[in-house]
């Protein structure tokens, strides 16, 4: 068998993972490594592939990690009907729980532990690769390792001799040792978002970091989208430091590019293994009398906080929908989508366009346990790109005051007297994308101190 090319070989991983991703996540949310190195594409090409991968790993630490055998997922590259696949995945999967179900059942003792998660970590599929999934970024990724290093093994063995798999009861005594078990029954009780896969928008600006930062400190793991690559790094360095690699992907995404926003989430895909949860929060802000608005800025306004919110929701929904297990979109829009303000006619339009689409995309998700919210911040300036250019000084000659009093006259006019921050944004955010908000969709939240031209009504 020859190997596709490593532009088709990711677009299948980017089709195929969600889906697989879906059908084994049903009790807790699985998350997925791919892998193409060389020694797995000779491996998964080798006409040995399917004899060898029935016997099994044949060293303790290795089958610990991997179980008792991978799925071979049945396909010809020469011949690549990718929707066949998809169409026979969850037979595949079920087959596969039922040969594990009957492993255990003639294998186990009076006092063996209950049967584990009955689903395949190791995915192999002629000419793509190898797709690992485990309850954690780090150890899918450590668990495709460990398969590496037995496929060198059976290498290596063939070259010698003929390799010989771990006996069935042997292997079940080391799965469910019982000591094993009891390290497995200290572990600490999982994050409130572990298992979640976020995809922000915005990500390297200050609302942007503090929402990945707050998702990141629950469990999640988070692709920070944006347009700046700069500032992208940045926030990269910065937010995988504090929390490891495994937890962090950047990705340069302009939301109004349609092939940068299918490409961000198809590389969403392959990193982590599907999307939980959309944080869609790149913006732009302008200000101008409605007779000095160009048509360039109206649709600058309209193509970024309108048609980019859009595109990027409608790729996560088809995500979704793949996945089969629910996900959540929260807009952040702004107080100026519920109240007018002066000369920012193009900005506040778009801002309700925002708040209108997410009442359209709740109705939509609902049947499919997909939510959608809405955060509205105002005048969050510390720490914001969007007020580190002309629209402070825009907003400022509006309200006929230097740029130092901005801040000023913000929280003065707020019905609470106080200012409001990235963080507090990213508190309302990581509301909607918990369970702590699982029976709300269609909502709004305003983070603006209260303002009282914005009550929703």
């Amino acid at each position: 068998v020859k190997s596709l090319d490593a532009p088709a070989r990711r677009a299948i991983a980017a089709k195929l993972m969600p889906r697989i991703r879906g059908l084994i996540s049903e009790k807790s949310h699985k998350l997925g490594h791919f892998d193409d190195q060389p020694a797995v594409l000779e491996f998964v090409n080798s006409r040995d592939l399917r004899p060898l991968a029935a016997l099994g790993t044949s060293c303790p630490d290795h089958f610990l990690r991997t179980k008792i055998r991978p799925l071979v997922i049945e396909f010809d590259p020469a011949k690549p009907d990718v929707d066949a696949v998809i169409a026979r995945l969850a037979d595949d999967i079920a087959e596969y729980r039922v040969g594990y179900q009957a492993y255990y059942d003639s294998c186990k003792h009076v006092d063996s532990p209950a049967i584990r998660d009955p689903n395949a970590v190791v995915y192999l599929m002629p000419g793509v690769g190898m797709f690992t999934f485990a309850g954690d970024k780090a150890t899918a990724r450590i668990s495709g390792e460990f398969y590496v290093n037995a496929i060198n093994v059976m290498r290596g063995a063939s070259t010698v001799s003929s390799y010989v798999g771990l006996p069935a009861q042997e292997a079940f005594d080391i799965e469910y040792w019982l000591l094993e078990e009891a390290k497995l029954q200290r572990l600490p009780k999982p994050k409130a978002l572990a298992g979640q896969i976020a995809l922000v928008t915005g990500g390297a600006g200050g609302i942007g970091r503090a929402t990945a930062n707050r998702l990141l400190r629950e469990g999640a793991c988070v692709v920070l989208a944006d347009i700046d690559e700069a500032a992208l790094a940045s926030a990269n360095d910065e937010l995988s430091q504090a929390y490891g690699k495994d937890f962090v992907r950047p990705v340069v995404i302009n939301v109004t590019s349609e092939d940068q926003v299918v490409a961000g989430f198809a590389e969403t895909a392959v990193e982590f293994g599907g999307v939980d949860i959309l944080v869609s929060n790149a913006g732009l802000a302008s200000s101008a009398p409605i007779e000095e608005t160009t048509l360039a800025l109206w649709n600058k306004n309209m193509d970024i906080l309108s048609t980019g919110y859009f595109l990027v929701s409608r790729e996560a929904f088809r995500l979704f929908r793949a996945q089969k297990i629910g996900g959540n979109v929260v807009f952040v829009a702004s107080k100026n989508g519920l109240a007018a303000s002066p000369n920012a006619a193009a900005y506040c339009t778009a801002k309700a366009a925002e708040i209108h689409l997410a009442r359209c995309l709740a109705l939509e998700g609902a049947e499919a346990q997909i939510r959608v919210n809405v955060v509205n911040p105002d005048a969050v300036l510390r720490g914001s790109k969007i007020w580190s250019g002309e629209w402070k000084e825009q907003r400022a000659a509006a309200y006929k005051m230097s740029t130092d009093d901005l801040e000023e006259h913000y929280r003065s006019r707020s019905m609470l007297k106080r200012s409001v921050f990235p963080e507090d944004i990213a508190e309302a955010i990581y509301f909607f994308a918990s369970d702590m908000s699982a029976k709300s969709t269609g909502n709004i939240i305003n983070v603006d101190a209260g303002n009282a031209q914005s009550f929703t009504r």
